[in-house]
């Protein structure tokens, strides 16, 4: 072994030593030790956070000023960055004839975007060992024409069962429109050829997820709208969510009306003989819902991690094709990073629900016109989430202040700027610590104005230790 290459080694390691041991005293020396009495309520600290957004936000407010001015964009949107919301904002019309302004708690059909709520029925129906995903249809619908088929399959649209919708405009002759127990004893009286035998091939089906939401009830004896009502919406308060069905409820429930746009003027799209299933749609909400339950996906509060990861994970058909598809969740990458996602399209509703599961970021549009901007107005709003900038970083630095104290943040600091060119934005600390004294918590307020002092001063850069120069300066040949 090269003993000059060691030397160089032990006197860069003892430097960096020196350097982590002078800062801490530096923080000793200056009373920088946090207070432990001194708590950051929560109010504040989104106070604070708002600062690091704003220009996030304000560049987003203007993309849809634009669609709204422009292309007519009626609707709501809510962005999350980093867990969060830093956007949410109502353009346009609830009412067309009535010019009645559209506001937040507004509520929206979410069509496809119902899918996910579905597939979160089976897998808490799993977690509780009613069922099991590779369990013949048959087994809880025993009248189920089609042997073979497994929850699996209606899951990730593989069972090639044939469109309901040709099968309701077809045959049904009743009143109204058909509840999902209807469509199945039209389905076990005309049995439909199938598309394909099950297991073979890819194929987006709303009947599937008709038949999986007829799995809950029958297993549950609950009505699909009670079941999602008492394991879904309920725990996770939201409380402006609800499982409509034209054929089951006489009630007109407070919620919006789809649109289209024909003749230089909107009109109202009533509703159809379709509108009495559930399951592949059905599910109402709002932005402040949806984020709700965005933000539910993280932890185990509803089921566990393992069974969440799997529904936004792809799959592979016959152990050969990967399919991006999870449990009523479309998967794909974007800057090698995993979004979970799907779009929902019915009566005049564009409904589209992004989860950035990575960076923790999120992108809700509900739009009850035939309008087509979503994928635009999501394309947009994405980039102005990739533009990561200093402020991401010192976000990341105040918060480690706030909640763990200076020493923990400096430590931090050492570990993302170790050998790399960082730069942090001194204003927003300078603005947060402001807060913090304007709100009587004043040593924390120190604490940031320190960090921002010793960084600015280059007491916290490690990457000279690297440079030419200091290996120079210890005279090392």
């Amino acid at each position: 072994m090269d003993y000059r290459y060691l030397k160089i080694f032990s006197l860069i390691s003892l430097t960096f030593i020196f350097i982590v041991v002078t800062v801490s005293i530096r923080l000793d020396l200056f009373g920088a030790a946090i207070d432990k009495k001194e708590i950051v309520s929560k109010s504040i600290k989104k106070e604070i956070e708002q600062i690091f957004y704003q220009e996030k936000a304000e560049v987003i407010d203007s993309i849809l000023q634009a669609k709204a001015k422009n292309h007519y964009f009626n609707g709501n949107v809510l962005v999350a960055h980093k867990g969060y919301c830093i956007y949410n904002e109502s353009f346009g019309y609830s009412d067309m004839l009535r010019r009645k302004k559209l506001e937040k708690d507004d509520i929206f059909q979410l069509a496809s975007v119902s899918k996910q709520f579905t597939a979160m029925a089976v897998m808490i129906l799993k977690e509780r060992n009613h069922l099991n995903y590779e369990d013949s249809v048959i087994k809880y619908i025993p009248e189920f024409p089609y042997p073979g088929i497994t929850v699996r399959m209606l899951l990730n649209h593989t069972s090639g069962l044939p469109n309901y919708y040709w099968l309701v405009e077809n045959h049904w002759h009743g009143k109204g429109a058909p509840t999902n127990e209807e469509i199945l004893e039209m389905m076990a009286e005309h049995k439909l050829n199938l598309y394909f035998t099950p297991g073979r091939r890819w194929d987006y089906s709303n009947t599937g997820y008709i038949v999986l939401a007829s799995i809950v009830e029958r297993i549950s004896q609950q009505s699909f709208a009670e079941f999602m009502k008492e394991n879904i919406f309920d725990p996770l308060e939201m409380n402006n969510s609800f499982v409509y069905s034209r054929a089951e409820s006489d009630k007109k429930k407070e919620r919006l009306i789809g649109y289209y746009y024909r003749g230089r003027r909107y009109r109202m799209i009533p509703e159809t003989v379709n509108d009495g299933a559930v399951g592949d749609k059905g599910v109402y909400s709002t932005t402040e819902d949806l984020f709700k339950w965005d933000q539910a996906l993280y932890n185990d509060k509803l089921v566990s991690k393992e069974t969440i990861n799997e529904s936004i994970s792809t799959f592979k058909l016959r152990n050969k094709y990967e399919i991006p598809y999870g449990f009523g969740f479309r998967i794909r990458k974007r800057n090698n990073k995993k979004i979970a996602y799907h779009h929902g399209k019915w009566n005049g509703f564009r409904t589209s629900l992004f989860r950035y599961v990575e960076d923790t970021n999120t992108v809700i549009v509900l739009n009850h016109t035939s309008s087509s901007l979503n994928y635009s107005i999501i394309r947009e709003i994405q980039q102005v989430l990739d533009d990561s900038t200093s402020i991401d970083l010192t976000q990341l630095v105040v918060t480690s202040i706030l909640d763990e104290g200076l020493e923990n943040a400096v430590d931090f600091y050492f570990e993302k700027s170790y050998g790399k060119k960082v730069k942090l934005d001194t204003l927003k600390i300078k603005e947060a610590s402001r807060i913090l004294y304007d709100t009587n918590n004043p040593k924390t307020a120190e604490n940031l104005l320190l960090f921002k002092e010793m960084y600015v001063k280059g007491e916290l850069d490690t990457n000279f230790m690297t440079d030419k120069n200091f290996l120079e300066s210890l005279s090392i040949k």
